[in-house]
């Protein structure tokens, strides 16, 4: 690919310091974005406070990066269910439209940038793909939410998808459309203008269309499997600023400084609330208990978490 380890590394040493502060900042506000998301979907369903969503928000993102097919973001379920008490089922619902919102959020960022100056045509194309299976999520979260369509009533499965419908509910709430166009394209407008600030520090200049065409094409290659998306990250990532006319060295040491400066923040944090809390995500009285034991606003002994030494 034309890559030069030698030059990588002379990037990646060269860059100033305030330039990883700053990406590491970065890494928590956009975790506060995400978070505040999440927590604007659930929020109204579960009473939750913003703290244990972002909390919930950084265990689940520390855990993405050693599980595979964002495993991490069951297990923040997992957690939360057990910190709080609250339905797992409930949650994961959210969890779905959460998501859904996160991916949309793609779209007004788009709609923005593209104001800015020219975006290239394959970014136009890319979310196309997207946009189109984001309709048929949409159309099945739809269908699911009916109040008709509950398989089997009475039977345990038909519980906990009872509970699951509360959850994927909110996606038909009024409250969508201001969650869709306000508070979702939030982490992706952010993060676009980071990328932006710390390619400058590497003499990569990139107007805003760039550095969230650079955003978009990292994430497209992250549907390439790996542990923490190191790989993923840095071939998508490169691939797109070099489609910019960027040096491939610069581009990939870049890369690497702004992705690992993202990644273990998040993970340190992550492990550092869990040592904190005490917590267990799986034990003899928890592990794998059914969605449905308990409804929303119900909390139970076995779910809670274990008390706090003095």
């Amino acid at each position: 690919m034309g890559v030069k380890p030698r030059e990588v590394l002379d990037h990646v040493f060269r860059v100033p310091s305030w330039v990883i502060a700053f990406c590491v900042l970065s890494s928590y506000v956009v975790l506060g974005f995400q978070a505040l998301r999440w927590h604007s979907v659930m929020g109204p369903l579960l009473g939750l406070p913003y703290l244990q969503a972002y909390r919930a928000q950084v265990v689940g993102m520390m855990f993405n990066a050693i599980l595979p097919a964002r495993g991490g973001d069951l297990l923040r379920v997992q957690y939360l269910g057990r910190r709080t008490g609250k339905s797992r089922a409930t949650i994961l619902g959210t969890e779905a439209v959460d998501r859904w919102l996160d991916w949309w959020g793609w779209f007004p960022v788009l709609f923005v940038v593209a104001l800015t100056g020219p975006v290239p045509k394959w970014l136009y194309e890319a979310l196309g793909l997207f946009a189109f299976l984001l309709g048929s999520w949409a159309t099945v979260m739809i269908v699911l939410s009916r109040k008709g369509f509950v398989p089997k009533p009475g039977s345990r499965f038909g519980a906990a998808f009872a509970s699951f419908q509360i959850g994927i509910h909110a996606f038909r709430s009024r409250r969508m459309v201001v969650l869709a166009l306000a508070i979702a394209p939030l982490p992706w407008l952010w993060e676009s203008v980071a990328i932006r600030v710390a390619a400058h520090a590497f003499g990569i200049e990139l107007s805003l269309g760039m550095a969230f065409s650079v955003l978009i094409g990292f994430n497209v290659a992250m549907l390439v499997p790996s542990p923490g998306a190191v790989g993923s990250v840095e071939t998508g990532g490169t691939a797109a600023l070099v489609y910019f006319g960027v040096d491939q060295s610069a581009a990939l040491g870049f890369m690497f400084v702004y992705h690992f400066s993202q990644l273990l923040p998040g993970i340190a944090l992550g492990a550092a609330i869990l040592v904190a809390e005490g917590e267990k995500l799986f034990g003899k009285e928890s592990a794998f208990q059914s969605f449905e034991e308990a409804p929303v606003g119900v909390t139970t002994g076995a779910l809670t978490a274990p008390p706090r030494r003095p």
